[in-house]
């Protein structure tokens, strides 16, 4: 039997068709855009998640688990009155198309967002900043050392860049804990509301509501001030300012609008190996 669910991803409305088996994993990721009930017309976004080897499990249980079972991403789009199909992808693996959620890639989000990867905050003296930063360079710790000190999270793993306001918009991606961070919180982890998965990479990750973890929701939006790059070195080597990179942005709009509501520099700072977040807050903190 498919089931029905509703989020509003940015002012776009999106249904989503999935097993039962997927309507928990989907508000564990989503339920901060789930909307109470089915909207008043049709939506601008049809989503349908399936397991097509074994759909009993679900299409997020099967993500998680890595367990290489086919699945399928069917997407559809409400355009001027009709709808087209404008994706239906098959895999085993991770899939190589964009994200169906928050269907940035499928719907008006193209040209009136920016997404890419990076945590965003709101520091204790009201600037907002965001980090960026090779995976597994310490983005995700480091910003939860910050919370600890005073900051509010808006959005961590993704940024999402509302080109209409200049302003980045909340997003509610679970928090990863891996390797040490996850040895450290693991009492308050698993005490509450999580998921585990695995990466090729680091092995265990634990996934964790933002809201869950920190006792607060993430803040709606910010406007980032700084952009603060964190960038292994072998050594210990002073902070750099650099152009911005806009390299790594997703979307439809023109680079110059994406430019005009960041930060022209970024400061660079270098982490050598071996430190551990709290060390990387207070190298982050003296940089800025």
């Amino acid at each position: 039997m498919i089931q029905n669910l509703y989020f509003d991803f940015y002012g776009v409305t999106t249904r989503l068709r999935v097993v039962p088996a997927d309507v928990d994993e989907a508000l564990f990721y989503f339920q901060g855009q789930q909307l109470s009930q089915p909207p008043a017309g049709e939506p601008d976004v049809v989503v349908t998640l399936s397991c097509t080897e074994w759909p009993e499990r679900g299409f997020f249980t099967s993500l998680l688990r890595k367990d290489n079972l086919a699945k399928r991403i069917e997407i559809d789009r409400r355009t001027d009155g009709s709808w087209a199909r404008v994706v239906d992808h098959a895999f085993t693996g991770w899939s190589e198309i964009p994200s169906p959620l928050p269907p940035f890639r499928y719907s008006d989000l193209w040209m009136t967002t920016a997404v890419g990867p990076g945590t965003c905050l709101r520091m204790p003296d009201g600037q907002g900043l965001l980090i960026t930063g090779a995976n597994y360079v310490g983005k995700t710790s480091t910003s939860l050392v910050l919370c600890q000190r005073g900051a509010r999270l808006v959005s961590d793993s993704l940024a999402v860049l509302d080109l209409t306001t200049g302003l980045f918009r909340r997003h509610d991606s679970p928090l990863g804990f891996r390797r040490g961070s996850r040895r450290h919180h693991l009492d308050k982890i698993t005490s509450g509301v999580h998921r585990e998965t695995v990466s090729p990479d680091t092995g265990l990750v634990l996934l964790v509501p933002p809201a869950e973890f920190l006792g607060v929701p993430n803040l709606p939006e910010a406007k980032v001030d700084r952009i603060v790059h964190l960038e292994r070195h072998a050594s210990p080597a002073e902070p750099f300012t650099t152009d911005s990179d806009l390299s790594s942005w997703f979307s439809g709009a023109d680079r110059h609008e994406i430019a005009q509501h960041l930060p022209e520099v970024t400061t660079v700072v270098p982490v050598p190996e071996e430190v551990s977040p709290r060390q990387i807050a207070d190298l982050l903190e003296s940089a800025l």
